[in-house]
């Protein structure tokens, strides 16, 4: 038995070690959010055209790849003017071979949306967008520093519908200092009316590079946090958009190609400034420097090279994230009388032959993970 699980184990790790997604980092931005911790260049638009010229080299390192999905993020990649865009996507085409269905995913902000570049971005073959939308309370939006208000952000996805996107992801963020339940509630119903096909869901966080960081910021307590997390859930199921993922959420058929592949422990390319990719056992992250993404011969600022253990555990932890959970016959026999502590607990549970969280478990997550590693 321990040899035919080796067998399998092995042979769905094989099935992912080549690349089967694009991730490019597009830096650029107009201002930084009080809650960003991501890596950005703020006032750097006219070195738009130097850095294509670094991720069309870039690009060359993985040539030939096979890509069922290419997510476009920042930064704002909206941001880039048509030509700009047009020649982003001639080097993916050019450098890459994509699947007839592949999902080309492209984030935006809904200030730079209006009805020509979203007609430009449909011409370009970009057919899901993930819309940065976080709140539609606008004593929030302005808490988050946000340039746009929750008029803006209902018109700029009007407009993505009336172009003809048929796939739209919303970004919700909840748990603001303060942030009532009432609110939540509201602000859930909200955006969960525009009926888009999927929504990925963020709990505030004080990263350490953040302006929130700086003020010295307090959060809710943890279980007020969990209380509103269980709140979006319910109320998300109401209008037909079902938890997949630990944060994420959609309608049927429309789960995150892309992101399923990271879950899947799938092996994913990631170009540009602060990207990270997973090629074979290889795991890699390139510098987070503008200046030296574009005049450095070398990008990558380092790497790991994973062993095969640690990439069955990390299948074990990614997949309990989604709520089909993994197949218990992965599970390295060491981590058995830990994971048997969680059923009993009410952490997991085991649905025939698989092993999921529940909702319990989901909560404490993080640290479940920590004790089986």
């Amino acid at each position: 038995m321990l040899f035919f699980k080796r067998i399998f184990v092995v042979g769905v790790l094989k099935n992912f070690m080549k690349p089967q997604a694009l991730y490019i980092h597009i830096p650029f931005c107009s201002h930084k959010c009080l809650f960003c911790s991501f890596v950005i260049a703020i006032a750097q638009t006219h070195r738009i055209e130097d850095y294509l010229n670094r991720l069309e080299k870039e690009a060359k390192s993985h040539q030939g790849a096979r890509l069922e999905s290419v997510y476009i993020g920042g930064g704002t990649p909206s941001m880039l003017s048509f030509e700009q865009l047009k020649r982003l996507m001639t080097i993916i085409r050019t450098q890459y071979i994509l699947s007839d269905d592949c999902e080309l995913t492209m984030e935006a902000n809904p200030e730079g949306i209006d009805e020509v570049k979203a007609a430009v971005i449909k011409s370009l073959g970009i057919n899901r967008i993930s819309l940065g939308v976080q709140s539609l309370d606008d004593r929030y939006l302005k808490f988050l520093g946000r340039k746009h208000d929750a008029a803006r952000a209902v018109a700029a996805y009007n407009i993505l519908r009336q172009t003809g996107f048929e796939n739209i992801n919303l970004d919700l963020m909840y748990a603001f200092p303060s942030q009532t339940r009432e609110e939540l509630k509201r602000d859930v119903r909200a955006i969960a009316s525009l009926r888009s096909e999927h929504l990925s869901l963020y709990t505030l966080t004080i990263e350490p590079n953040s302006r929130f960081h700086a003020s010295a910021m307090k959060l809710d307590d943890e279980e007020t946090i969990a209380e509103g997390y269980l709140d979006v859930i319910s109320i998300l199921r109401e209008y037909g958009i079902h938890q997949y993922e630990i944060s994420n959420f959609s309608k049927k058929g429309f789960q995150s190609r892309h992101n399923q592949n990271y879950w899947l422990g799938g092996r994913y390319i990631g170009l540009g400034m602060g990207a990270h990719g997973f090629v074979g056992h290889r795991r890699y992250w390139n510098t987070s420097k503008l200046q030296d993404y574009l005049n450095q011969e070398e990008v990558i600022e380092g790497f790991e090279d994973l062993s095969e253990e640690t990439l069955i555990m990390e299948r074990v932890l990614f997949g309990l994230r989604m709520n089909e959970g993994i197949e218990l016959q992965i599970l390295p026999s060491s981590k058995k009388g830990i994971v048997e502590g969680f059923l009993k607990e009410g952490f997991l549970v085991l649905e025939g032959p698989r092993l999921k969280a529940t909702n319990k478990g989901r909560l404490v997550l993080d640290e479940l993970s920590a004790r089986l590693i």
